[in-house]
Parts: structure tokens; C-alpha cells; sequence
């Protein structure tokens, strides 16, 4: 069997919530192996955690090593996002431009558009459930985003209607 290159992921906060909300952390796992997430993103997970149960099923994630903790070394660049971003995606964005990282994980838009401005490679939550769905992890997306809408992830209707329609899940 064909070994997997690990890729460098470098995650933040909302779409790994978003998961162990609707109690499907393994997908994260299963298609990475390995995320990589700045401090700023621990404290949001883990130190700020409202949600005990959840934090505690991402602490596993931790202690198994799925899911590394590193520091940011670019203090100067993560001020600059701050204009425009949270500490969380700030950092996120300023760990993976230092580690070259193959992917970003990031659901809002100005983040995403920074890191597009950066070329970074990225994905989001949905687009998570999309690639779980291919890989055959998942069977519908569109139950996972009912499930997600219900722990008040939100997730605009047309945007919702376009991955329904394009996956034939209408």
C-alpha cells in the first residue's frame, strides 16, 4: 500500500468547533493526519473552550499528536492581519506562510481573501465535508450542513443550495 505524503495543514479555530460540533472530528484525521494550529487557536479551542465535552474530544486530538500546537514567529506580520483579521486567523495565516504550509483551513471570508492575497491554498469547512464525501467518509453533505446550521454554524442559503445542487443532493 502507497504511503500518503503528509501535507502541512495549518487550521483554525471555527471549522475544527464546527466538526466536533456535529461529532465528526475523525473526518479532520482521516483526510490530514496532521494539523498543525497557532496558539492563538489553542486558547480558542482549548483555554476559551465553552463547550467541555468538545474541547475535551480536541484535547484528545492533541495528546495524539493529530492536532500540533506552534508559536508564531512573526510578530510583525501577525500586527499588520490584525487590521483586518482576529489573533486566530491572523496567526493562522502568518504560521503558514513560515511553514510553507500546503493548506489553510479557514472559514471567514476576509481571511480567506487574505490568504488568497498570500497564495495560500486554502479550504473551509464545507469544502471539508466536500472532500469526505469524495474520499467516501460521509454519504450526504447536505445532512452534515443541516447538522452544522443546527449548532449555529452559518452557512448562507445560496451557498447551501449551490454545494446541495452540485453534489445531486437536492
Amino acid at each position: 500500500m502507497e504511503k500518503k505524503k503528509k501535507i502541512k495543514v495549518v487550521c483554525n479555530s471555527s471549522p475544527v468547533i464546527g466538526l466536533a460540533k456535529i461529532n465528526r472530528l475523525d473526518i479532520i484525521e482521516k483526510l490530514y493526519q496532521e494539523i498543525i494550529i497557532p496558539e492563538a487557536v489553542f486558547d480558542e479551542l482549548i483555554t476559551k473552550g465553552k463547550d467541555k465535552d468538545k474541547t475535551a474530544e480536541i484535547k484528545r486530538l492533541i495528546d495524539r499528536n493529530i492536532v500540533t500546537v506552534q508559536e508564531v514567529k512573526n510578530l510583525e506580520l501577525i500586527r499588520l492581519l490584525r487590521k483586518d483579521l482576529d489573533y486566530g486567523e491572523s496567526e493562522v495565516i502568518a504560521l503558514a506562510l513560515e511553514l510553507q504550509a500546503d493548506l489553510v483551513i479557514l472559514d471567514e471570508k476576509d481571511a480567506r481573501d487574505i490568504a488568497e492575497f498570500y497564495n495560500l491554498k486554502k479550504i473551509g469547512l464545507l469544502g471539508i465535508l466536500i472532500r469526505a464525501k469524495e474520499r467516501g467518509l460521509i454519504s450526504l453533505v447536505k445532512g452534515y450542513m443541516d447538522k452544522l446550521i443546527n449548532a449555529g454554524f452559518r452557512i448562507d442559503d445560496s451557498l447551501y443550495e449551490l454545494i446541495a445542487a452540485s453534489l445531486e443532493e437536492v
